[in-house]
């Protein structure tokens, strides 16, 4: 006589093993995902970051080139809208409707179209980069700079050099016997010193001067 046929199954420690290696699965797909979903995010932060500095270099670099020139700017006269009128009286280094200094920033006198001139002003303040911009007029001295709006933050520092044919890069500072000239300078290099997590990160930008 034949034995009847029992229903096959699992049996307790099968299924708990089942259930232990599912529950190791969602755990480590879990983990996972947390780490896809931190490292888009940093990488979120990071590419606002590059996107924020290179929107900064770029509007400086328009800035720069739409500066005032020599022949926009009587010799005698007084310098328009706090602008120096030769490196031997400011701390820092001028040019043509171009000023700058380490404690005071960058003053640009600026084309604005249809023949009006704007006052700008960059300087870095508590960690934050501003530009301040003056209403746009015909007078070749318009009105100061005001209504800063805050373009990078986190800035450690920046500095502005110039290109002077035959020697380099001068600083402020190093101007002493260097003519003020429309041609005594043919380029402008910004830098902007970042803070990032771990180290200061430097951005440079390069601006030929026409």
């Amino acid at each position: 006589m034949s034995r009847p046929h029992r229903p096959q199954g699992f049996t307790l420690i099968e299924v708990l093993v089942a259930l232990t290696l599912l529950a190791l699965l969602s755990l480590i797909s879990w983990r996972g995902l947390d780490a896809m979903q931190q490292g888009g995010e940093r990488l979120d932060a990071r590419a606002q970051d590059t996107l924020s500095i290179v929107h900064a270099l770029s509007q400086l670099e328009r800035d720069v080139l739409l500066h005032a020139g020599a022949d926009v700017l009587p010799p005698a006269a007084p310098p328009p809208a706090g602008l120096a009128s030769s490196a031997q009286d400011h701390p820092g280094l001028a040019l043509p409707g171009i000023a700058w200094s380490p404690d005071t920033g960058l003053r640009i006198l600026r084309a604005a179209g249809e023949g009006r001139w704007q006052a700008l002003h960059w300087y870095l303040k508590d960690g934050v980069l501003y530009r301040a911009a003056g209403p746009a007029g015909f007078a070749v001295a318009p009105a100061e700079a005001r209504a800063p709006v805050p373009v990078v933050e986190r800035v450690a520092d920046w500095t502005v050099r110039f290109w002077r044919p035959g020697l380099g890069w001068v600083a402020a500072g190093q101007t002493q016997g260097i003519p003020s000239t429309a041609d005594a300078y043919t380029g402008v290099e910004i830098t902007i010193r970042r803070q990032g997590a771990d180290e200061v990160m430097p951005y440079r930008k390069v601006v030929v001067l026409g």
